[in-house]
């Protein structure tokens, strides 16, 4: 197999404006392929204060509540966390 870096140098000029462009591409398909790390991924940010409950349970492509329950499974906490301001006035938006 080649270098990530000589396939970058290959792919990047001809199919993407940037490496970074490439990389989120490539993570893109790995969630795609391999569905559970994109549960880890949610659970990880979620905890580290990085997402909300919400976003955490939009990366995953599920409800709130099931996330919650994902969490619970695992011996987690579920914080009482209610969102920034944005998310809130997405929410309303929604309303």
């Amino acid at each position: 197999m080649y270098s990530s870096e000589r396939l970058a140098t290959v792919l990047v000029p001809k199919y993407y404006r940037n490496r970074s462009v490439l990389i989120e591409d490539a993570f893109r398909a790995l969630l795609n392929l391999k569905p559970w790390l994109k549960i880890e991924l949610s659970i990880e940010l979620y905890l580290m204060g990085d997402v909300s409950l919400l976003r955490a349970a939009e990366i995953v492509g599920t409800d709130i509540e099931s996330f919650k329950e994902m969490l619970k499974s695992r011996g987690l906490k579920v914080s009482s966390y209610i969102g920034s301001e944005e998310e809130i006035e997405r929410g309303l938006g929604l309303i």
